[in-house]
């Protein structure tokens, strides 16, 4: 076995899959994949575990396959997390400076942090997230990192991610069934915008729009920083149902057709094009014209995007978007949908796929696996975004403590 501090380990729970990617730091300080893991997420619905001993024998599959890949156990993992229970927003702290020479410090710095997430929040509710979006020192903005300047008064704007204590605990206690640790949580919404996006993307203004099979994540990023983060209930699984009741066809059967012959724009299908159709139970398949089939998921696609748009309208970003949206996950890559979202949501629309790391099987480059490489990319080479500070400004709530206190026991 090898040395097990020079890896990380990795763990993003989907609607439909599991995967598990464990990675290095690379002698020359570039990430590496050195181990992958996959299975069906049974136990999992949407972000949520719905059955306790499917998920845990679930997520001990996905580990086990990583660990012999990379020789090494995961004993302890980053859980990328996701769901309609995660909730953000966009807040503001501010402090007086009253150290020697009114020079800002490291616990300034904390403190400022602590009062910007010091919003009123119910009990079953715990911050996972204060990630730092721009400091003010005496009003004077544009500052990444204050420490050691001069001051009198530091103002912080925040972006602030809470997730409902109860379901992070069902998580915590999937993998610990699993006979693993959590080390830390990250929202899948970063994850795939690491993973996805350029540093000339983040500046410039673009956002991600992650479509899975449960459910949409949606992340923005404007001069370097999160501005806003939303989760979307419709995913890939809608347009498959929707087409296996249209065309009275097993949801197996509806899943290979829109992958193989499905699209979501209608120019260009032929009226007299047809597709055999599967019929549930023992009938024979039918021919049906894949223009209709087409027709179901160009429908679909609409209101997904549509409900994009209006997330994308009510965090008053959509002017700044310079450099446009990437979508990304399974769902993104069904045919005409960045044609089709560009129509819908006025911006310049490319596909999104993982970036390039040294190891990455061939089945990771695929759009579906963005928020897992981006994991890895984050536990290898933490951002600025996902700062020490910033985390510990975050990890004072009951149930990451109680998470810490696992990991250093």
């Amino acid at each position: 076995m090898r040395k097990r501090e020079r890896f990380v380990s990795c763990l993003d729970l989907g609607t439909n899959k599991i995967c598990m990617v464990i990675a290095r730091t690379a002698a020359d300080g570039q990430p590496e994949i050195m181990g992958v893991g996959h299975a069906p997420a049974e136990g999992l619905h949407r972000g949520t575990v719905v059955d306790l001993s499917r998920a845990s024998e679930a997520i001990r599959q996905a580990a086990q396959e990583a660990e012999a890949g990379a020789e090494v156990a995961a004993d302890w993992v980053t859980l990328g997390i996701a769901g309609e229970h995660i909730q953000s927003y966009n807040c503001h702290g501010a402090i007086t400076i009253e150290g020697k020479n009114s020079e800002v410090t490291c616990a300034d710095v904390d403190q400022v942090l602590l009062a910007a997430r010091s919003l009123p929040m119910p009990p079953s509710r715990e911050v996972i997230h204060v990630l730092p979006q721009e400091y003010l020192l005496d009003g004077r903005g544009c500052i990444q990192n204050p420490v050691g300047l001069m001051g009198t008064r530091l103002d912080a704007h925040v972006h602030v991610v809470t997730a409902e204590s109860a379901l992070l605990q069902n998580l915590v206690g999937a993998v610990n069934q699993a006979q693993m640790r959590v080390k830390k949580m990250i929202l899948q919404h970063i994850a795939s915008a690491e993973a996805t996006l350029t540093k000339d993307e983040k500046e410039l203004g673009a956002a991600v729009i992650d479509i899975g099979a449960g459910t949409t994540n949606i992340a923005v990023f404007t001069r370097n920083s999160l501005r806003f983060t939303a989760t979307v209930p419709v995913g890939g699984m809608h347009f498959t149902r929707d087409l296996a009741i249209g065309l009275r066809t097993p949801i197996e059967h509806a899943e290979r057709i829109k992958i193989e012959r499905g699209s979501a724009r209608l120019e260009g299908i032929a009226e007299d094009e047809t597709i055999d159709v599967p019929s549930v139970g023992t009938g024979e398949p039918r021919p049906m014209m894949r223009r209709f089939a087409c027709e179901i998921l160009h429908q679909r696609a609409v209101e997904l995007l549509e409900l994009a748009a209006e997330q994308l309208a009510r965090s008053g970003t959509r002017p700044e978007l310079m450099a446009g949206a990437v979508l990304t996950g399974g769902g993104g890559t069904l045919d005409g949908m960045a044609a089709l979202g560009e129509s819908i949501l006025g911006v310049p629309v490319r596909l999104g796929f993982p970036a390039s790391v040294r190891g990455l099987p061939g089945e990771l480059g695929h759009p579906a696996f963005a928020s897992a490489v981006g994991l890895a990319l984050l536990c290898v080479q933490p951002t600025e975004l996902l700062a020490a500070r910033a985390a510990r400004a975050a990890h004072s709530s009951w149930i990451v403590n109680r998470i810490l206190s696992w990991v250093g026991g």
